[in-house]
């Protein structure tokens, strides 16, 4: 939900929480003063609000757009406060609709999106049930039997009966009574199948909604005001139960995707040091062992064929200077040599010379780089460069780096097929992880036929100059 927009619903819930305050002073209802001007309205705003709150701090939710419109259901049941029979029917019938919104939103907590099967037919019992499940009560019952004398007669009313409305009153509450257990049971079960750090989001919410739900129950079941009262002060804690369950959502999604990435982290590293190994084995320690046997057989040699020593010693000089080549081509491999000599700009000319096709290098007034943004924006033009390499059957690429604003802007892009996917290699996550560690962010724009864009964005944080 955009700032805007959210400020267009916080503005229309102000409008209708003081449109209450007129209905309920005109209201013949005894108890409407201060059950309606001083709580019934800051609680639906309270939704409202924390909805808007929610959407902003977690837009991947729906729990948020939820609680707005479960703020705006609370409202209609000031319409059953009119003198109008119509519009007093209306808000009857409309007034337990936030109790559908308010079971949608503990069944689809924290996704805010309903699971195929029992859950979406929990909610739409609970939508049914709470609303329309009232009408055939209303069908039999007079003004004084729905608890408000000084009420108009509903306009669906046929037959004031006693009787019938006692027992369409015990059914409905039959069904409250049946919906109640099966959604305690759906999420009891819910809540052991869950992880322990995850069940701090949903206990707060589960324990405060089944509350609410176990009070409208015996309320509508007719244990009277004390039932009902108890059942309105529970509902007033529901809006920032269920934020604070959104946000220890946040927090623990979080601590999972940390967790994960220092996994990723210690798996590379580990497979960079097996990759080091194995280098140095198989090349330069290799290389110095047969050095080693080299000299060994050219002493042997001195006294028993001293001419042949000369040419023996210029194969051991060969031998040692191939293997300083592979040992300096390895520690550029671990850390650029030229990244350190000359920074940034020469080292991506040194990468760009290196490749298969043609790569155009922008980095105008990119100079000076702290070190570790040069490293993180070395390594993420190394990977893409890369994989354009291996994959991308690109004719050409370009390297643009821009610096402004204490941010520094990493731009690969090339020509080639697209379609390039982050799930199916560890070169990005693990790229992305380096760059997450500076509080940076990288995207991936690749659509088949369309060549690749790697986005990367990296904070520069200038180091502190002392005083001369």
């Amino acid at each position: 939900m955009t700032r805007g927009r959210g400020r267009a619903v916080i503005v229309a819930a102000l409008v209708c929480a003081l449109a209450t305050v007129p209905v309920v002073l005109t209201s013949e209802r005894p108890e409407a003063e201060t059950a309606w001007v001083r709580l019934w309205p800051l609680v639906g705003f309270s939704f409202v609000v924390t909805g808007v709150y929610a959407s902003r701090r977690r837009p991947d939710s729906r729990t948020g757009g939820l609680m707005v419109l479960m703020g705006f259901a609370w409202y209609l049941p000031a319409l059953g406060l009119l003198s109008s029979p119509p519009l007093h029917t209306l808000g009857e019938v409309l007034a337990g609709l936030w109790g559908g919104v308010f079971l949608h939103l503990a069944l689809s907590f924290p996704s805010g999106r309903l699971a195929p099967g029992w859950d979406r037919r929990l909610a739409l019992a609970g939508y049914l049930l709470f609303t329309v499940g009232s009408i055939p009560l209303m069908l039999f019952a007079g003004a004084g039997e729905l608890g408000c004398d000084a009420c108009p007669a509903s306009v669906l009313l046929i037959d004031r009966d006693p009787d019938l409305a006692s027992a369409a009153r015990a059914v409905v509450a039959a069904l409250y009574v049946v919906l109640f257990v099966i959604v305690l049971v759906r999420l009891a079960l819910r809540w052991r199948r869950t992880p322990t750090l995850e069940r701090l989001q949903l206990t707060p919410v589960y324990v405060s909604g089944l509350l609410t739900f176990l009070l409208v129950t015996t309320a509508t079941a007719g244990a009277g005001d004390a039932a009902r009262g108890a059942a309105f002060v529970a509902s007033a804690a529901l809006p920032f139960a269920f934020l604070g369950g959104l946000l220890r959502s946040h927090v623990a999604r979080m601590d999972a995707e940390l967790r994960a990435s220092r996994a990723r982290l210690v798996h590379a590293a580990d497979a960079e040091r097996r990759r080091l190994e194995r280098n140095l084995h198989d090349g330069a320690q290799a290389r110095l062992v047969g050095l080693a046997m080299l000299l060994g057989h050219t002493r042997g040699r001195v006294e028993a064929d001293p001419g042949a020593v000369p040419a023996l010693l210029d194969e051991a000089m060969t031998e040692l200077k191939t293997s300083l080549a592979e040992l300096r081509e390895l520690a550029r491999g671990i850390h650029p040599a030229a990244l350190t000599e000359r920074g940034l700009a020469p080292a991506l000319e040194t990468l760009a010379a290196k490749m298969p096709v043609p790569v155009t290098i922008d980095t105008d007034g990119v100079e000076p780089v702290p070190a570790p943004v040069a490293i993180a924006a070395y390594y993420a033009v190394s990977e893409a460069l890369a994989n354009v390499a291996k994959y991308a059957r690109a004719t050409e690429a370009t390297v643009v780096v821009r610096r402004a604003g204490g941010r520094m802007t990493v731009d690969v892009s090339d020509d080639g097929v697209g379609g390039a996917d982050p799930s199916h290699g560890s070169g990005l996550v693990g790229l992305a992880d380096r760059v997450g560690a500076l509080d940076g962010t990288l995207s991936l724009d690749s659509p088949p036929g369309g060549g690749t864009r790697l986005h990367i964005e990296l904070p520069v944080r200038e180091a502190t100059r002392r005083p001369g």
